[in-house]
């Protein structure tokens, strides 16, 4: 295959494959506006200066999106064989910047997707373990979780789940707590309330702290009544 000009490996190549790409990492996606930069020289290589992208109601692995605005520098990208056809892949990690909006309504609904769900059973793992609860994780494990309620104010969520158990008693178990940022890598909740969990005694935790790990970094996270707002980077790992 003869190479084509850069603008045309953009539009009819390089533009296709990387929202092909995008819309097979989510679930749906209402809108989905992009722009490709590029020299001449880099995309005959298959290497891309910068993608900027802007959706609207996406969801990704169950979590609602109303809307981000991103973008990520020096990509490489199989461009031998998306001209050929095949799906583009990432040749290396790359670090997505930008700013998501979630609304109430999207928390709500995302309380059902594994991601979340999982997650805030980790939570509450690290909370007890965090009490020196003994047997904490067997404690845990005698129930299932059913994330049913997402209230917001400004600075602080209260959070409620259903928890049953193998003869089917039922209890509810409410989290109350701020959330803010401590540094660009850590949650800060100040202070956490856990309340119902059976044979365990309600307990408030001061500047309880999630670390985030190396592969996101935080500028920017706000939690009002109606939504949650974040801006920052987080690492996609190649394929």
């Amino acid at each position: 295959m003869a190479i084509k000009s850069k603008s045309e490996i953009i539009s009819r190549f390089l533009t296709p494959a990387i929202k092909f790409w995008l819309r097979s990492q989510l679930e749906t996606v209402e809108d989905l506006n992009m722009e490709i930069h590029a020299g001449d020289k880099q995309i005959l290589t298959g290497k891309i200066n910068q993608v900027s992208l802007e959706t609207t109601k996406a969801i990704y692995q169950g979590i609602h999106v109303s809307q981000a605005s991103v973008n990520t520098e020096n990509i490489a990208v199989n461009l031998g064989g998306i001209l050929r056809g095949k799906s583009l892949k990432l040749l290396h990690p790359i670090f997505v910047y930008g700013e998501i909006l979630l609304t109430h309504n999207d928390l709500q609904t995302s309380l059902e997707s594994t991601l979340i769900h999982q997650g805030l059973i980790d939570l509450v793992s690290l909370l007890l373990h965090h009490q020196n609860i003994p047997n904490y994780q067997e404690i845990i494990a005698q129930y299932q979780f059913f994330w049913h309620d997402m209230t917001l104010k400004d600075d602080k969520f209260i959070l409620t789940a259903f928890l049953t158990n193998s003869i089917e008693q039922k209890f509810t178990l409410t989290i109350t707590s701020s959330l803010t940022l401590k540094d660009d890598r850590t949650l800060l909740f100040n202070p956490i309330e856990i309340i119902g969990i059976p044979t365990i005694d309600n307990c408030i935790i001061n500047n309880f702290e999630v670390d985030l790990g190396n592969d996101v970094t935080l500028e920017k996270l706000i939690l009002t009544s109606q939504n949650l707002s974040c801006r920052g980077k987080i690492k996609v790992i190649s394929e």
